[in-house]
């Protein structure tokens, strides 16, 4: 019976990019293993980290950087992320997590992933000789090094030699980090893209972190015109009122005095107002199409919001929120949603462009 092998990338992950994926793909292949597991450190870890450099407002939340991850690993059933870094309580040490990763994986040999620039520091590590006689150090040569003679020039790595597997990293992968994806995004150099995965690109926009490629705060005043609680008036079904939002709650009944109560009404006083009626049973069903259809008469009713929609082409429109709301707009603290509200004014956007060019 063949033992089980599992190869361990630990990492800040801020974000993922290419290359670590590359790296444990890599990695797996040198031992042929059953399954890769990325092991994110906690965020405490990593905003110090990017505090020391003077970027601790880059830092990704654990929860975005755990989905990136995800997604990055989507298309590869053999690789799973471990988040026990994140909840673990006490003091972290690189020992206590592969132990608790072999504790799950009974019998299974863990093999932890480094460069060749590292393996210096391991007789510093907690617990190294308990964690060089348990587990395999899996290592590429970083820069050109040699890794037999850094291990022989180390009494001991050299006492633990039988520990080490070398194996070869992709050569294209050198100058892709996460540090250097974050520099080149600071300077608004666009071949930053090519490090990360397009998901975790996607990712990165819907929660604002790109500058310049989208638009994720409608309250921010120069964009608020494209948030329903923006005043301006709309002629929808038959009906005027002062907002999109007030349009959008009236349409949860179905009786025309009803609706008229909301026509004169803020859009804050409409959407709590909404809480209150009596549903329309088919809600579920309607919701999504008459959200686009009072989208659409917003801007095609107001030409000067009109034209300020299509100086956004080119750019993502998200509904970014801190309230959870997931299905309009987008979580900004952990990246997830369903953005039903950025698509239909995307949708509206590429229909006024038919519009306006027709004139």
């Amino acid at each position: 019976m063949n033992t089980k092998k599992i190869a361990v990338l630990g990492g800040s992950f801020n974000p993922p990019t290419i290359a670590h994926l590359k790296l444990l793909q890599s990695a797996m292949s040198a031992i042929d293993a059953d399954k890769g597991i990325f092991l994110p450190a906690p965020d405490a870890y990593v905003r110090r980290k990017l505090a020391k450099a003077g970027y601790k407002n880059e830092t990704l939340s654990e929860n975005v950087r755990l989905n990136m991850l995800a997604a990055m690993a989507e298309g590869d059933s053999r690789i799973e992320i471990e988040d026990y870094e994140m909840h673990r309580t006490e003091k972290g040490f690189t020992y206590e997590s592969l132990e608790y990763i072999q504790n799950k994986n009974p019998g299974a040999e863990v093999y932890f992933i480094m460069g060749s620039d590292k393996l210096h520091i391991i007789p510093r590590w907690h617990r190294a000789d308990e964690f060089m006689r348990r587990f395999f150090i899996l290592t590429a040569s970083r820069m050109g090094e040699d890794i037999a003679e850094l291990i022989s020039e180390n009494e001991f790595l050299t006492a633990h030699r039988e520990s080490f597997v070398p194996f070869e990293a992709p050569e294209d992968i050198a100058s892709i980090s996460s540090s250097e994806f974050r520099r080149r995004l600071r300077e608004n150099d666009q071949t930053a893209k090519s490090f990360i995965h397009p998901e975790v690109w996607n990712i990165m926009n819907q929660i604002g972190y790109i500058p310049g490629s989208s638009i994720s705060d409608f309250h921010e005043e120069r964009y608020r015109f494209l948030s329903n609680f923006y005043e301006t008036p709309i002629c929808f079904n038959g009906l005027t009122y002062t907002n999109a939002e007030a349009a959008f709650q009236a349409q949860k009944v179905l009786d025309n005095e009803e609706r008229m109560r909301f026509c004169s009404m803020s859009a804050g006083k409409a959407k709590s107002w909404g809480r209150k009626v009596q549903l329309r049973e088919d809600w579920e069903d309607v919701k999504l199409e008459l959200m686009y259809g009072i989208v659409k008469a917003k801007f095609e009713q107001n030409p000067y919001i009109a034209g300020r929609l299509l100086e956004t082409d080119g750019l993502m429109l998200i509904e970014g929120n801190t309230w959870g709301d997931t299905y309009w707009g987008v979580n900004s603290k952990n990246g997830e949603g369903e953005n039903h509200l950025g698509k239909i004014l995307m949708r509206v956007r590429e229909e006024l462009k038919t519009i306006f060019d027709a004139v």
